[in-house]
């Protein structure tokens, strides 16, 4: 069995051009970007001001550090500039990079420049583990390198310059307290950052919750409304049904023969009349148990498909036999667990379902096929038309009591509910697609008897 399906292209990553050329970002990514990007440039502008300190802590001006502070905040812009053209993988490894390796190698250079460990810069490294953290957004990874590189950038210096080891020992274990603070802090960040984001998730399924409760109220509200409606129309269309009824079974019986005596066609209209009626009496019944929100009890048994298909056809003739050409394809002895009557309601919705598809649209050539075929332990009815199919926005409420698409007066929208309802209550399934080729197709699945 062939399904129709419908898909929507895959989003590529996108290597070397700008996300704008490639595909528009959605509101998300673009207010993360900008976050990084804001992030990166604040950066780069925070590392020019303290030229001013290197200039203090040495008491006159240090063109060399200016020079390297420049460069450093030009190539944290850049590359904060450059986020928009990466993924957001390489995004991460260029905003820590930025944020962490960057920092604390030019640090190191400008230190070296203003005297090294016995410049007052040189404390600077102690907060560097808890500045560079806030590129991290809380990943453990990232916590690590800010903490490994102070120390490896302080240890440098201090080899460069020879210091004793019991003091770069002690400022490097200091160094890792530091970071091991700052890696604290992060973790901190990290199951922060995972409780909003749980309590958004929470907060986000209990208003779905809400607006499905009050959906549902709504619809039974609806129900209800209609559904009183309904029984007080059914009491008032039962007692003259009835009498039509009783009167057509005595035309019916007190028939006078004709002048040939053949009276065969007076007889079948008489009869075809009086299976009508007792098929509106049928769907009465179905109204008032509607309206009640019970379920009938159901008298399931084997059912064979044949002589309830033909039945149902019979009674759709005289709707589609102007519009469409019927096709039948099922193999003879197929029995399943049903109610023969219920069933043969079930088929004839489908075949004028499809039958008024067909006219509505205006088809030339309409063709209408029913199919059965036995897999396994399910037998498999399908109803198919060559139609206009059904709309995708239609697919899901296509079987919801007095959900119709067809013009007022034209339909109820009990006949697929009802449909469906049937057929659960034998143990089956009623679900409708499109097929390939163009049109719908409605496919009632029983257990095989």
């Amino acid at each position: 069995m062939k399904s129709w399906e419908t898909g929507t292209d895959m989003a590529q990553e996108h290597g070397g051009a700008p996300l704008e050329g490639a595909g528009e970002m959605s509101r998300g990514e673009e207010l993360v970007l900008r976050d990084e990007q804001q992030l990166l440039y604040l950066l780069a502008l925070t590392c020019l001001p303290f030229w001013l300190v290197d200039s203090l802590s040495v008491m006159r001006p240090t063109w060399d550090t200016l020079a390297l502070r420049l460069g450093w905040a030009g190539l944290t812009g850049v590359m904060g500039w450059s986020l928009r053209w990466l993924g957001p993988s390489r995004r991460r490894l260029v905003r820590t990079v930025a944020g962490v390796v960057v920092p604390n190698v030019f640090l190191a250079v400008v230190v070296h420049r203003l005297g090294g460990a016995s410049n007052p810069l040189f404390s600077w490294f102690f907060v560097m583990p808890l500045m560079t953290l806030t590129v991290s957004r809380g990943e453990l990874w990232q916590g690590v390198l800010s903490t490994l590189m102070p120390v490896v950038a302080a240890g440098t210096l201090m080899g460069l310059e020879g210091m004793a080891p019991v003091p770069m020992v002690t400022r490097l274990l200091l160094l890792m307290g530091a970071g091991a603070v700052g890696m604290q802090m992060s973790s901190f960040y990290r199951r922060l950052k995972q409780a909003r984001t749980r309590a958004e998730e929470d907060q986000r399924a209990v208003q779905e919750e809400l607006v499905a409760s009050q959906a549902r109220a709504l619809h039974t509200e609806r129900l209800a409304q209609v559904g009183r409606l309904a029984a007080g129309v059914a009491h008032e269309v039962k007692n003259p049904l009835a009498y039509v009824q009783a009167n057509l079974r005595f035309l019916l019986e007190e028939r006078q023969p004709t002048a040939d005596g053949n009276d065969a066609e007076y007889t079948e209209a008489l009869q075809e009349t009086l299976q009508g009626v007792e098929r509106i009496h049928q769907i009465v019944k179905d109204l008032t148990t509607v309206s009640r929100a019970e379920e009938a009890a159901q008298c399931v048994g084997r059912c064979e498909l044949v002589p309830v298909i033909e039945s149902s056809m019979r009674l759709a003739s005289v709707r589609l036999k102007s519009l469409v050409k019927l096709a039948v394809e099922v193999p003879p002895q197929v029995v399943a667990k049903a109610e023969p009557r219920r069933l043969e309601q079930v088929l004839l919705n489908l075949l004028l379902n499809a039958a008024d598809a067909i006219e509505d649209a205006k088809v030339q050539g309409g063709r209408v096929a029913v199919r059965a075929e036995v897999e396994g332990e399910r037998v498999r009815v399908m109803v198919e038309d060559n139609g206009p199919g059904i709309a995708e926005e239609h697919l899901p409420k296509l079987f919801m009591t007095f959900f119709t698409t067809k013009a007022p007066g034209k339909g109820t929208g009990l006949g697929l509910a009802l449909s469906r309802q049937y057929v659960e209550s034998f143990g089956g399934t009623l679900r409708a697609e499109n097929r390939p080729e163009g049109g719908a197709r409605f496919i009632v699945e029983l257990l095989v008897a």
